[in-house]
């Protein structure tokens, strides 16, 4: 037997190999680099978002420059605890200019070393006198601590600007004192700011003559790389971004800068959101003058824009990342999943290759239903859209619900009936936000219909889980209060047109029940069978789930149901029916969902259960008249236990497209129940009846997980004390 291939994981590097024909653009910006006619200083901005390639473009170009170049690394993101990012910087700066001269030129490494020293004195930089506005004008007799906010922290005497302010109070010529502040503060900060222009001026002399002697006179270059900048906080990248123009923008110099524009641009707004001007809009409300954009386009003499990579490329570079993929389709997944950013291909499909050895180290409780191409679009999935993969993990059959409205709406490869109108009403409301993201249309219908073990339609909610709790055991969701409002409360409806249907059991329907549970008195509640009208209505396309119903419990505080750990279901179980449920559960939970809606949801009276269930011909069961185990959830599919909604979907729908309406679970309808209620309707015309006014017991409707066949077909009824709750559940209507 073959050894079984060992996983191994991708490094998350960057690399100066090119792997995805930078090459062009390497070239390019080496020569504009190393061009005699480029004029000097030049600040080049290399422009991409996280793992886009900026680093690795950046080494590429590094090591084609000349060997007599003076280059340097600034890796910013590991200098961002520096308290001073700007000094630690310039003095990279000026070591990688140390390193140009020679030994011998003992004088010049002297000023070098002026220089580093230079960078040590006090400087008034922002954040020392820059951060003391006072409004002198308001300061009176009352002065408050609170008018000022102080960024001096000395004043000349040692005495700092609050204790004066804590003396004036105790003066009796508060006037007299103010003007003494206000001019000894003045006189203090005009002397720094001479002593900072004068620094600042010898600094940029200085480096400026050891520049031209060094570098211009030699045709050389100073190439400093300044990498991760946007892993920074605002207040360092800018540091940085300022230290280049107002210290060592000098000829024969050249920074390269990698980031991601966008994120630099918000932080110089967030940095300079407090000390920008403010002018009022035509809304009345003030608008940072401070335009990060604009800003970065006074830094940046040339922005370079990391390309977008060509998908044969890309795809070149992810079947490269692997020897041996366990299917050929596998790396189109990702390349069409992470199109431009080959660092999260990595990551994805090291996840996806840890996730699909560990399948098959566990193929024996897996039953061999991992496939590698259906876990690798899943995988993409979750690394695309974690919010999207969430939801898929407690609700597995979205996932074919998805697939099928994709494949329905674009290509029309179902052998479904869909109207493109209607497209978006029969698809469940939490998946509305996804219908319109291009990619995961494309990675869900990459693969015609019948590719085997490519798709998700044709699998059942408990075959698509195993995707979602191969890593580990899935959870219930744990959802607070502040969360509820991004949650999706309305169901899946499917509508039920107006009309006749034939309602109850005909005798040749009941004669051949063997069961002694379905006595003759019980039966007897069948009949006459008979023609029922009804207005059109919207029924819930499935039974209201555990996940459904923790919303509605965490949000109204409503008692959880018997069986559940607080205010949690059980695990793998979000997708099930809830049960435990009295009526006045259920009552409850059609009331706060209406609430929640701005619709009038309800139990569906006994008529539209009925009709949901059996479509207008008078069907025995849902799928037709005769009995099939696989189609539903009853005693004789030896489960024992609730199933997920949808589970034997498509075959053990209704007509109308409802599911689980035959086992499973009983479901509470609105009606008293009256079993000589059809009796009184023989030969009569009814429409939308609603059953008795009063009653001792409510309606049930559907059979059980526990419940034989016979009592699964669409027409039987149950009864039950609203109050008593056991495997029961319900559906909402509107």
């Amino acid at each position: 037997m073959a050894e079984q291939q060992k996983t191994h994981i991708l490094d998350d590097l960057p690399t100066d190999v090119d792997a995805l024909d930078f090459s062009p653009y390497v070239n390019t910006l080496v020569d504009i680099i190393t061009s005699p006619q480029t004029q000097t200083p030049l600040t080049v901005g290399v422009f991409g978002t996280w793992g886009s390639g900026k680093t690795s473009l950046m080494r590429m170009v590094n090591k084609q420059l000349p060997k007599s170049f003076r280059a340097s690394w600034f890796d910013a993101w590991m200098y961002s605890r520096e308290e001073d990012i700007w000094r630690t910087f310039l003095l990279h700066v000026l070591g990688t200019l140390k390193d140009a001269l020679p030994k011998e030129k003992t004088a010049d490494l002297d000023k070098l070393t002026d220089l580093e020293d230079a960078l040590y004195q006090p400087v008034d930089h922002e954040g020392k006198t820059g951060d003391l506005t006072i409004e002198w004008g308001k300061l009176g007799k009352g002065v408050a601590e609170s008018a000022v906010q102080v960024g001096l922290a000395f004043l000349p005497g040692g005495t700092t600007l609050n204790d004066l302010l804590k003396e004036l109070r105790k003066a009796e010529k508060s006037e007299e004192a103010i003007g003494k502040i206000v001019s000894a503060f003045h006189r203090e900060r005009t002397r720094v700011h001479i002593d900072q222009i004068r620094l600042l001026e010898q600094f940029q002399q200085h480096f400026g003559e050891l520049a031209e002697e060094y570098l211009i006179k030699k045709n050389l270059r100073l190439v400093v790389f300044i990498d991760d900048l946007d892993r920074c906080l605002p207040e360092k990248a800018v540091d940085i971004l300022e230290a280049i123009k107002v210290f060592v923008d000098t000829p024969g110099c050249i920074f390269v800068i990698g980031m991601d524009q966008e994120v630099i641009a918000h932080g110089v707004e967030v940095k300079y959101r407090d000390l920008s001007l403010q002018t009022p809009s035509e809304d009345g409300q003030p608008h940072s003058m401070i335009n990060g954009g604009r800003y970065l386009e006074k830094i940046i003499q040339l922005p370079f824009q990391i390309p977008p990579i060509s998908q044969t490329d890309l795809g070149k570079f992810v079947r490269g990342l692997m020897d041996n993929w366990p299917h050929k389709d596998c790396p189109l997944v990702f390349a069409e999943a992470f199109n431009n950013n080959p660092r999260q291909i990595k990551r994805t499909v090291n996840l996806f290759m840890m996730l699909w050895q560990l399948a098959q180290k566990r193929s024996a409780k897996t039953q061999n239903l991992i496939k590698p191409l259906r876990l690798a679009k899943v995988v993409a999935i979750q690394g695309l859209y974690p919010e999207l993969y969430q939801l898929l993990k407690e609700t597995p059959r979205y996932l074919s619900d998805l697939e099928v409205y994709y494949r329905a709406r674009y290509a029309g490869e179902t052998n479904i009936e869909w109207d493109p109108k209607q497209s978006l009403a029969q698809l469940p409301p939490a998946l509305a936000p996804y219908v319109n993201r291009e990619t995961i249309r494309h990675i869900l219908v990459m693969n015609p219909p019948k590719t085997p073990d490519a798709n998700f339609t044709e699998l059942k909610p408990d075959e698509l889980r195993v995707y979602f709790t191969l890593a580990q055991r899935a959870e219930s969701v744990h959802i607070g209060p502040k969360q509820l409002a991004y949650q999706i409360f309305e169901p899946q409806l499917m509508r039920i047109p107006a009309g006749p249907f034939l309602m109850g059991s005909s005798p040749n329907q009941i004669v051949n029940i063997t069961d002694e549970m379905l006595e003759t008195e019980r039966l007897r509640r069948e009949r006459p069978q008979h023609i029922v009208e009804l207005s059109e209505y919207f029924i819930g396309k499935y039974p209201v789930t555990n996940r459904e119903y923790q919303l509605f419990v965490i949000d109204s505080g409503f008692p959880p149901p018997p069986g559940w750990n607080a205010n949690q279901y059980a695990e793998e179980k979000g997708d099930h029916p809830v049960v435990n449920i009295s009526w006045e559960a259920a009552v409850a939970y059609c009331k706060w969902l209406s609430e929640k809606t701005n619709k009038q949801f309800r139990l569906p009276t006994e008529a539209e259960w009925e009709k949901a269930a059996r479509g207008v011909d008078g069907r025995i069961y849902p799928w037709g008249n005769q009995f099939s185990a696989n189609y539903c959830n009853t005693s004789e599919a030896g489960i024992q236990d609730t199933t997920p909604v949808g589970q034997f979907s498509p075959h053990g729908d209704s007509p109308f497209g409802c599911a689980d309406m035959a086992g499973n679970i009983l479901e509470w309808c609105a009606d008293w129940y009256n079993e000589e209620e059809y009796i009184g309707r023989a030969e009569k015309s009814v429409k939308d009846p609603q059953g008795p006014e009063t009653g001792t017991y409510r309606a049930l409707r559907g059979g059980s997980f526990v419940l034989n066949q016979w009592n699964a077909r669409c027409a039987v009824r149950f009864r039950l004390n609203p109050q008593f709750w056991f495997d029961f559940g319900f559906r909402v209507v509107v």
